[in-house]
């Protein structure tokens, strides 16, 4: 396993059977972790399948080094963004050349069969053992976490629909995860339309289930349609999510989330959420819908099978 996002890798290799044996080889950000340091830990280490995550240099790097099979997971910005960058060449070259090619997210996934018709959506797994449930708060004002600042998620939409809904429920409060590309514009709409708010330091991936636990309601996105992390995470809480879907990603069953399209649709979602019976109907929903579609121990076994097919194919 070469790098990791949103601890997918790591997810994977709590749950594959004890038959496979796994060696996690990460990186930074920094200039060295991500050139010369990933490039030694790979020259370093003898595998039947190179899984690596994130369509950019590591990938390129494996190829070069070892003549094993890969798997090349793509998460999502490296498909939305990164292939339109000066950067595209390297997305496009490991779309071509990976042994077998995995989608995270289901927003680019025809984007990668553009290249690849035989590229494979596989949902992303949640750590059920660390995100475990906790019940729902009786109280009819609610605690909403609000965890990316990104104008991308249309947060700005969310919290303009937050401020109207406030004027309704005034006991009702929201905490601002402080991380994201616009966090500090995001700030400055909260202080503007008066919001009762605080503020939460990033969280390590360890804290995350106490800040789902002492929330209500958790809202994750408002433009991009899809399910992130944190939506999955917060579900295997049996805390209540609620965000824009677009449900042309998901054909065979739509998210039982809160829908929040439109401004009026999202005031609406966060007043019934004061009812703690719609809050706990809502999360006994959503937990169903995650062992159908995002099970760890069934997703590590689709991975497993692809590493099979590969090895065969030798």
């Amino acid at each position: 396993m070469v790098n990791d996002c949103a601890f997918v890798g790591e997810t994977l290799i709590r749950y594959f059977p004890p038959r496979i044996r796994a060696v996690h080889l990460r990186r930074t950000r920094g200039l060295f972790s991500k050139t010369i340091g990933i490039a030694m830990k790979i020259a370093a280490t003898r595998a039947d399948v190179f899984h690596v995550h994130y369509g950019l240099q590591d990938h390129l790097l494996v190829k070069r080094i070892h003549s094993a099979p890969t798997v090349c997971h793509f998460h999502g910005s490296d498909l939305r963004r990164t292939l339109r960058s000066r950067w595209g060449w390297m997305v496009r070259k490991n779309l071509r050349k990976a042994d077998k090619v995995l989608v995270a997210v289901p927003d680019v996934v025809s984007i990668a069969k553009a290249y690849r018709k035989d590229a494979l959506y596989l949902p992303n797994p949640v750590d059920t053992e660390l995100f475990n449930p906790a019940p729902v708060s009786e109280a009819e004002s609610i605690r909403v976490l609000l965890t990316d600042l990104s104008l991308e998620k249309g947060v700005d939409r969310f919290v303009r629909a937050f401020a109207d809904f406030q004027k309704m429920s005034s006991d009702s409060t929201l905490a601002l995860l402080y991380s994201g590309r616009n966090r500090q514009t995001i700030l400055e709409l909260v202080k503007k339309l008066g919001v009762n708010y605080r503020i939460l330091p990033p969280a390590s991936r360890k804290e995350m289930p106490k800040l789902y636990h002492s929330s209500d309601v958790i809202a994750t996105d408002f433009a991009l349609g899809y399910l992130h992390m944190a939506s999955l995470e917060a579900m295997s809480c049996h805390r209540p999510v609620i965000q824009f879907i677009n449900e042309a990603y998901y054909l065979d069953e739509a998210p039982p989330v809160v829908p929040a399209m439109r401004h009026d649709e999202t005031v609406e979602g966060l007043l019934l959420l004061t009812d703690p019976k719609y809050r706990e109907n809502v999360a006994r929903k959503q937990e169903a819908y995650l062992r159908r579609h995002h099970e760890p121990r069934q997703i590590a076994m689709q991975v497993v099978q692809i590493y099979e097919e590969l090895t065969r194919c030798r």
